[in-house]
């Protein structure tokens, strides 16, 4: 743990925070973070915020994903697949500060909502897209796949291809509702999705 907090945590993350700077600064600029009422905010995390699940987690796989060095940790599966474990919670803790942080600022500028639901919400939400770009790029052994995915699933919801009342879409919060029902769902698609990088990680050590 010491060593990859040494090493890997910059080289796979520092990109990643750097985005999630310049991000984070464009979101009031682009849609405005002042006196949102509990529906506005709903969509301001929903449509926005969540994006920091694509920008922090899936790039953790990235440089695995070419050829030579796969080659190389195809013998050491179980290595590699602890510092894939690691990597994902030190991904999650980055983002659960981030937003718990971005959503501080909005209640400080007259933003009305639940705080605990729609920041747990959004935490999961955005983890949901993020592993799921995780996934498809290990299935699809190309990050671009990954993020073409994640990005495709969050436009078809932007679009309203998706409606937020659909089954398919998993934010909890529904025209300002908190849905406990919405919610054990999105917890059950990111455990699967999780188990699911796992999977894929182990099973380069039966290639």
């Amino acid at each position: 743990m010491l060593d990859f907090l040494k090493i890997d945590f910059t080289l796979i993350f520092k990109n990643s925070l750097l985005l999630t700077a310049v991000f984070l600064l464009g979101i009031p600029i682009i849609r405005g973070i002042s006196n949102l009422d509990h529906i506005q905010s709903a969509q301001c995390f929903s449509q926005s915020v969540a994006l920091l699940g694509v920008i922090i987690l899936i790039p953790i796989t990235r440089y695995e994903l070419n050829e030579d060095i796969k080659e190389i940790i195809c013998t050491k599966t179980w290595a590699y697949l602890k510092r894939i474990v690691i990597r994902l919670y030190c991904g999650f803790l980055i983002l659960s500060i981030t937003v718990i942080g971005f959503a501080w600022i909005m209640q400080n500028r007259n933003c009305s909502f639940p705080f605990l639901e729609y920041v747990s919400s959004t935490i999961l939400y955005a983890g949901f897209m993020g592993t799921m770009g995780i996934l498809f790029s290990l299935i699809g052994n190309n990050v671009m796949i990954g993020y073409f995915i994640a990005f495709g699933y969050w436009t078809l919801c932007q679009m309203q291809i998706i409606l937020e009342n659909n089954i398919l879409s998993l934010f909890p919060v529904v025209s300002g509702n908190f849905e406990m029902q919405k919610l054990v769902m999105l917890i059950v698609v990111l455990i699967i999705f999780i188990g699911g990088i796992i999977f894929s990680v182990m099973k380069l050590h039966y290639r």
